[in-house]
């Protein structure tokens, strides 16, 4: 196995306390393996009949706790931010649709009942860097959805019983991770509208606490008994704006990319929010800010418009700019979904048949993905450092022997945005014309194209 892969894999789960000290190598060698190879299947990861039968055996064992597993590469993301004073926290829901025809792997029930889809849920919590750069996995918690999704206007179940629990639950993981690995960095949550229900909005209001999230509700304000009811929405649409910016825009389904003109408006709201169950209502006190495109939307899509709820002011145009640009990055957790599932990782292809094994496995390739993901995005942020502080040597050199660009050789020292780029277009990127710079899922789909050659390389080199 080539070192840095090694390396990396021993960063993010060499402490991983799965009861057994062979048990942890095991680990981390099969983590090395699917960063090296990432796909959904074990057979496709591991090359010799040994390390397939190990890995099996690894995921299959009660004694390595999922948790424990996740633990570690939640620790190991912590640690990476440890000096910054806040890193970005996208916190966003998915679901991993996974064949159970026996209905034996004890999954639950994915997408419409009617359907007969199997799998299971989760909500992660990804860390972005204030230059927008991902940097892994800190939270996550899973589970199985055993009837039909309430609607929440008419859910009157405790929180603790509903799926609103699991926002609740991987903010507090990543909360307790930064303080136990890094006390001094804070972690800023970026929530999209799944996220804007009163407990959620409650607990983001925890004192030092950074918190972003997109509205959905209308919601009431607080106002004294004889005066006229008030909402969210109408008290900032009635704000002066604090200016105007432009805010590059990535290409979305049904989205164009483009630089949107960006309209700012923002002011201080107390919020009056009613729990349906007990009909008592809570208070909470925070900043508001509506985002308008104004005149660069194509005619044929929805101008952008975002009205989200934080704990950051919103003074300024500056204050806006921040606070959007760290909405903007909860994106990012959209491309990793893209890459676990479809893109690189393609983890609902895997044929475990337990479901503690299928959460060990899939937590294995989180991390990958977010590997993937991290070194695009480094290329982007900052193409002059060394190719090999993300991609081992024979990786660069592979990509070399396969690219052939004029006056480099192999074992050539190389920026990481060159070494990138080329390996993009092994994956099929085109320039310009892709419609901006290398994405993950090409760099995802270029580093499994490499791999022969990769080994090829490693082996030669070590006879």
């Amino acid at each position: 196995m080539a070192t840095m892969e090694i390396e990396w894999a021993t960063r993010e789960f060499g402490d991983a306390d799965v009861g057994d000290a062979r048990r942890t190598d095991r680990l981390v060698r099969v983590a090395a393996a699917a960063a090296a190879r990432p796909a959904g299947r074990i057979t496709d990861v591991m090359k010799a009949p040994a390390d397939r039968r190990g890995a099996f055996r690894l995921m299959g064992n009660r004694d390595a706790a999922p948790d424990e597993v996740a633990k570690a590469a939640h620790r190991a993301c912590a640690s990476a931010v440890r000096g910054q004073g806040f890193v970005f926290v996208p916190v966003d829901g998915s679901s991993l649709n996974i064949t159970d025809l026996t209905r034996e792997k004890d999954l639950g029930i994915v997408g419409p009942r009617w359907l007969g889809g199997t799998g299971l849920h989760v909500m992660s919590a990804i860390a972005v860097a204030p230059d927008g750069t991902p940097l892994g996995i800190c939270g996550q918690t899973w589970w199985a959805r055993k009837g039909r999704a309430r609607r929440a206007k008419h859910d009157k179940r405790l929180v603790a019983s509903k799926e609103t629990q699991h926002w609740l639950t991987v903010m507090q993981q990543v909360r307790d991770v930064f303080s136990e690995q890094a006390p001094t960095t804070r972690p800023w949550f970026q929530l999209d509208r799944g996220g804007d229900a009163w407990p959620v909005v409650l607990d983001g209001l925890q004192p030092g606490q950074l918190f972003t999230v997109r509205v959905v509700h209308n919601r009431r304000l607080l106002s004294k008994q004889d005066e006229p009811r008030r909402y969210l929405w109408g008290r900032v649409e009635s704000q002066a704006p604090l200016g105007r910016y432009s805010l590059p825009v990535p290409a979305r389904p049904r989205r164009a990319a483009r630089t949107a003109c960006i309209e700012v408006r923002g002011c201080e709201v107390t919020l009056d929010m009613l729990d349906e169950r007990t009909r008592g209502r809570h208070q909470a006190t925070l900043w508001a800010l509506l985002a308008r495109e104004v005149g660069t939307a194509p005619s044929e899509e929805e101008a952008i418009e975002w009205l989200l709820l934080t704990t950051h002011s919103v003074k300024t145009l500056a204050d806006g700019k921040l606070v959007l640009f760290g909405y903007a990055q909860r994106w990012r957790i959209e491309d990793f979904h893209r890459l676990w599932k479809t893109g690189a990782c393609n983890v609902e292809e895997t044929q475990l048949r337990d479901r503690e094994a299928i959460i060990r496995w899939a937590t294995i390739l989180a991390s990958v993905a977010m590997r993937i993901l991290r070194l695009t995005y480094l290329a982007r942020r900052q193409p002059e450092l060394p190719a090999t502080t993300e991609l081992t040597q024979t990786e660069v050199d592979a990509i070399v022997a396969i690219t052939k660009p004029a006056g480099v050789r192999m074992g050539q020292p190389l920026p990481i945005g060159q070494v990138v780029l080329w390996l993009a277009e092994i994956g099929g990127y085109t320039g310009k014309s892709s419609g901006g710079p290398p994405g993950a899922i090409v760099i995802g789909r270029a580093l499994k194209r490499i791999r022969i050659l990769v080994d090829y390389l490693a082996g030669t080199r070590q006879m």
